[in-house]
C-alpha cells in the first residue's frame, strides 16, 4: 500500500480504495482512481504513495475523541494509541498527481464560537497496544503537576506535520501530552513513534500546542 510502486499495469489498494495504473506504449502510462486520470511518462521513475495528514479543507487541527476518559495521578507517566484518520498524496517526482482521503470527513468547532477553530473530528477508542488500524497516534502522557488530571479528548496541530508509514501502516508522530500548571500542553515531536518505520519528509518539531478546551 504505501511506500514505492513499480511502473507496470496494476491495481493498487489503498484502505477501501482502488488506483490502477495502465502502461500503454513508449513509456507511457495512465494513473486512474474514481474520476481521477492522469498520463505520464515513465521515464525510469517509480510512483509514490504516501500517508499525509488529515487536513481536509485545510483545517491545522485534528480532535480526537476518546468516548472515555485517561485519568492520570500527579507524578506518574501514561501511555496509549489512538486510531486517527489519513489521507494519501500520490507523487511522481516531484509532482502530486493525486490526493484524497481514506474515510468520511468529519469536522466539529474547537473552543467557543467567538475565539474557535475548526477542527477535523474524529472518535477513537482507547489502546494498550496498537491497533489495527490504518492511521494511528501514540500518546505519551506525563504529569508533572501535584493534581490528579483526567482526558477524554486530544487535539492535535498538524500543519507542516511529517508523517511515518510502513507497507500497511500510517503514523502520526510520537505526541507527548504535558500536564505541568493549568492547561495540558501538547507536543508534536516530530519524532516516530517506534523504530523501523520511514518518514514522508523531513521530521521537525513543532510548537507546543495548549489545549484550554
Amino acid at each position: 500500500m504505501f511506500g514505492e510502486h513499480e511502473l507496470k499495469t496494476q491495481f493498487i489498494k489503498i484502505g477501501e480504495k482502488k488506483v490502477h495504473i495502465v502502461e500503454e506504449k513508449g513509456d507511457v502510462f495512465k494513473y486512474r482512481r474514481d474520476d481521477v486520470e492522469v498520463m505520464f511518462k515513465g521515464a525510469g521513475n517509480k510512483l509514490e504513495i504516501l500517508p499525509a495528514p488529515a487536513t481536509g479543507y485545510g483545517v491545522k487541527l485534528l480532535m480526537i475523541d476518546f468516548g472515555e476518559s485517561v485519568v492520570v495521578p500527579p507524578g506518574e507517566k501514561m501511555e496509549f494509541f489512538l486510531s486517527a484518520p489519513v489521507e494519501v498524496d500520490v507523487r511522481l517526482g516531484d509532482v502530486t498527481i493525486d490526493h484524497f482521503n481514506l474515510s468520511r470527513e468529519k469536522y466539529a468547532l474547537y473552543g467557543t464560537p467567538e475565539v474557535g477553530a475548526i477542527a477535523r473530528y474524529w472518535r477513537s477508542r482507547l489502546y494498550i497496544s496498537e491497533p489495527n488500524e490504518t492511521g494511528v497516534v501514540k500518546v505519551h502522557i506525563n504529569n508533572g503537576s501535584k493534581r490528579w488530571w483526567e482526558l477524554d479528548h486530544l487535539v492535535i496541530y498538524l500543519k507542516d506535520t511529517v508523517m511515518y508509514y510502513s507497507e500497511e501502516r500510517a503514523y502520526y508522530p510520537l505526541i507527548i501530552v504535558e500536564f505541568k500548571t493549568g492547561v495540558p500542553e501538547i507536543n508534536n515531536t516530530g519524532e516516530p513513534p517506534k523504530e523501523g518505520l520511514k518518514p514522508t519528509k523531513e521530521p521537525l518539531p513543532l510548537p507546543n500546542f495548549v489545549m484550554r478546551w
